[in-house]
């Protein structure tokens, strides 16, 4: 079958129906996908006219976000050395198991549901919107809950410890401000956000790795790093998988080449440049803070005008990406509840839709304020752990293995499915220990605000 165009992945309808139907219907009815509106936050290029610079781009501007800041703190549950070879394990495993979507997408065509649905009936769909659902869910909880905390931080230091309440309850404040930008239907709208909030991170992950120099050249090695944590390296495994979130930003890549056949190459060498920023990231900040790293590693920089400068822009850049990060369970619900009803027509379903809109923020709210700051780290690996390891590990096997007559490629497929089921279970069963039977956390919780009352 040849290569779907761009309004194919777009919405899903039958086959046998012309392009010029296909793009007319999301015109009319905007239900998009999640590969959808992974085109518009990447700002993706009409179909068939990106190079292979600008795919290798755009994979690192949808694989290099907010995730990575995560990991210095993760590099304590599994050690240094450990944590190292697990960032490269799991990185090599995502790359295989990206490569083996992309051929089977290129043969049956459509987004990540579409092959789904070709391939196995459309419970397996409705099982990856689920997935979609709930690990957008989680990024954007653990990223209200990393807000929340930053923002604490900056006014507590600027008003000498005299905040006005506890950090949790400026999730609500954010969410708020969160709220409003959800309604925007048309994402491709907010894209100039999505380059603000790519700007701050740059800028934010520069000045962690100058603060974490600088922490190493005037303090030396943090205290107490471990090589290697038999205890509870499980969690470091889920953050790991957590940080390699643009899993959704694959395919409309690939659709939007120009010569598809080399995406293999850019997928490769996008890889290597991530895996080397993440275990970058993660061993420098962990050398340099040791025990003492915080869930954030944000949170560990000193005090200072430009360190306050970081958190605030970091915070501002998740607020920005929180809708991006929401809009593919808004999708996907609306598409449920209101089928092809349009708020065009219908100043009552605007408004339902709307609703609905709000309500999904707002459980992330929700979750964010009960997870609490002092669970992040349990939180991000338990996300990674439930709803990225399927859309990372087991579908892509389970799509390619319908799809490929090569004997040793579907025993590839097997044992890449059998790895996500076992990997997802232990280390599942590993982080929710952790939060039923805590234990003493070899984490020491510092006063990151230099407040007597943190």
């Amino acid at each position: 079958m040849n290569k779907p165009n761009t309004s194919e992945e777009k919405t899903v309808v039958p086959s046998t129906q012309p392009a010029s139907i296909v793009q007319e219907k999301y015109q009319e009815d905007r239900y998009s996908s999640y590969d959808s509106f992974s085109e518009d936050q990447i700002e993706h290029a009409p179909d068939g006219t990106a190079s292979a610079g600008k795919a290798l781009f755009m994979l690192l501007k949808a694989f290099i976000g907010t995730g990575v800041i995560f990991l210095p703190g993760s590099f304590v549950s599994g050690g240094l050395v450990l944590s190292i070879v697990l960032m490269i394990v799991i990185a090599s495993l995502c790359t295989i198991s990206f490569q083996l979507l992309v051929y089977a997408q290129q043969k049956i065509g459509g987004s990540y549901g579409d092959v789904a649905q070709q391939l196995y009936g459309s419970y397996l769909r409705y099982l990856i919107d689920f997935f979609l659902c709930i690990s957008q869910i989680g990024f954007v909880s653990s990223y209200l809950i990393f807000i929340s905390e930053n923002i604490g931080i900056v006014v507590d230091t600027l008003n000498n410890c005299n905040g006005p309440f506890e950090a949790k309850y400026y999730i609500w404040i954010v969410i708020i401000a969160v709220i409003p930008i959800t309604w925007v239907r048309k994402i491709a709208r907010l894209s100039y956000l999505a380059v603000l909030a790519d700007t701050f991170i740059a800028f934010g992950l520069i000045c962690i790795l100058y603060f974490c120099s600088d922490q190493i050249a005037h303090h030396g090695v943090g205290k107490n790093i471990i090589l290697v944590n038999q205890s509870t390296f499980g969690t470091m495994i889920g953050t790991a998988v957590f940080s390699f979130e643009g899993i959704g930003m694959v395919l409309p890549i690939v659709g939007g080449m120009r010569s598809p056949k080399k995406f293999p190459m850019v997928l490769n060498l996008g890889m290597a440049i991530c895996t080397l920023v993440f275990t970058l990231i993660g061993t420098i900040g962990y050398i340099a803070y040791g025990d003492i790293t915080q869930a954030s590693v944000v949170a560990n920089i000193p005090r200072i005008p430009l360190s306050i400068a970081v958190q605030l822009l970091y915070a501002i850049a998740m607020i920005l990406t929180s809708p991006f990060m929401l809009y593919p369970p808004l999708t996907i619900v609306e598409k449920y509840i209101f089928k092809h009803r349009s708020g065009r027509k219908s100043l009552a379903v605007k408004w339902a839709k709307n609703l609905i809109r709000s309500l999904i923020p707002i459980i992330c709210a929700a979750i964010s304020f009960g997870v609490g700051s002092s669970n992040l780290d349990k939180f991000v690996s338990l996300v990674g752990s439930i709803a990225c390891m399927p859309l990372c590990f087991i579908f892509p096997g389970l799509f390619h293995f319908r799809t490929t007559k090569n004997n040793y490629l579907k025993i590839i497929d097997v044992l890449l499915a059998l790895w996500g089921v076992g990997i997802m279970v232990y280390t599942c069963y590993i982080n929710v220990n952790s939060w039923v039977h805590p234990a003493a956390s070899s984490t020491t919780v510092i006063d990151i605000t230099h407040c007597s009352n943190s």
